[in-house]
Formats: C-alpha cells, sequence, structure tokens
C-alpha cells in the first residue's frame, strides 16, 4: 500500500531535509568564523556567529521535528522560534546604524525559517479528501417473513376418572 503525498506534505519534507543540511553547514561557518586565525572580533561578527549557532542547533531540530514529528503544532512553533531568532541579529544591525553589505546576510538567514513556517502552515490548512462513495443501486431488503411461532395445542382438559 503505497501513501500519497500531497504537495504540501511534500514541501515540509523537503524544507525539513535542507535544514539538516544547512543547519550543519551554519553551525560550521559561524564556528570557523569565530576561530579562524585572522578574526576580528567585532559585535556584529560575534553576534551574527552566536544566533547562527543557535538558529543552527534549533533549526537542525526543527528539521527532525518536519521529518519525524505527528504534531505540526511543535513544527509550527519552531518555525516561529526560528525566525525570532534569525530577526535578532538584524533589529541590532540595524539600530547599530551599519551599512548594508553587513546586514544582507542576516535577511538571507531570515528566509529559511520563513519557508519551513510557510511549509508547517500549508500542511496544516490542507484539506482533508473526503471520501465520496460510489452511488450503490438502491434495492430494497427483503423483508423477512413473519415467523410464525408453533403454538402448543390446547386439548380441552379430561377430568380424571377416580378409582373407586
Amino acid at each position: 500500500m503505497q501513501q500519497n503525498k500531497t504537495r504540501s506534505a511534500s514541501f515540509l519534507l523537503v524544507m525539513s531535509w535542507i535544514y539538516l543540511v544547512l543547519a550543519l553547514g551554519m553551525i560550521g561557518l559561524a564556528l570557523y568564523n569565530l576561530t579562524r586565525a585572522d578574526v576580528r572580533l567585532t559585535f556584529a561578527g560575534v553576534t551574527d556567529a552566536v544566533f547562527l549557532i543557535i538558529g543552527g542547533v534549533l533549526g537542525f531540530v526543527a528539521g527532525i521535528f518536519g521529518l519525524v514529528s505527528k504534531q505540526l503544532k511543535r513544527c509550527r512553533v519552531m518555525g516561529l522560534i526560528l525566525l525570532g531568532i534569525a530577526a535578532v541579529p538584524l533589529a541590532i544591525n540595524l539600530l547599530a546604524g551599519l551599512t548594508f553589505q553587513t546586514y544582507w546576510k542576516n535577511i538571507a538567514v531570515m528566509i529559511l525559517p520563513f519557508l519551513y513556517l510557510l511549509a508547517a502552515l500549508l500542511k496544516r490548512s490542507e484539506k482533508k479528501p473526503a471520501v465520496i462513495a460510489a452511488p450503490a443501486a438502491v434495492t430494497p431488503a427483503p423483508q423477512p417473513a413473519p415467523q410464525t411461532v408453533p403454538q402448543p395445542e390446547s386439548t380441552p382438559a379430561v377430568p380424571e376418572k377416580k378409582a373407586d
């Protein structure tokens, strides 16, 4: 028996696999940027790296939830959390007055949580196909013949003769 998958279920499955792979890449890139020899530890750089690591770990968990969880509420909550975590460095860089060259990657990092959340919402809102039964020929059910219950024959009571 093969299970038919809808487009929204496939979209969530694809986004979960992408999140698993990219989350590991985000963690690796952030750790590399923090530990390379010519690193300049600026506030924006450290903030981006820390939030990339946090987002990567939670993104990995979200990818696993998207693949194995039957409860879409978890996927939606993880999507909202990831979108919020991705928005924090963008807000910090915007408030600091940095140039677009600095915060464009924060905008790019927000795309993946947005797509993951969208996939979870689309899967939740999909309509379950209604099972439509084929019209069956309506034939009246045969009525059972009234059954007569055999009645014991009643014989007139004969008085017993007394033996004198």
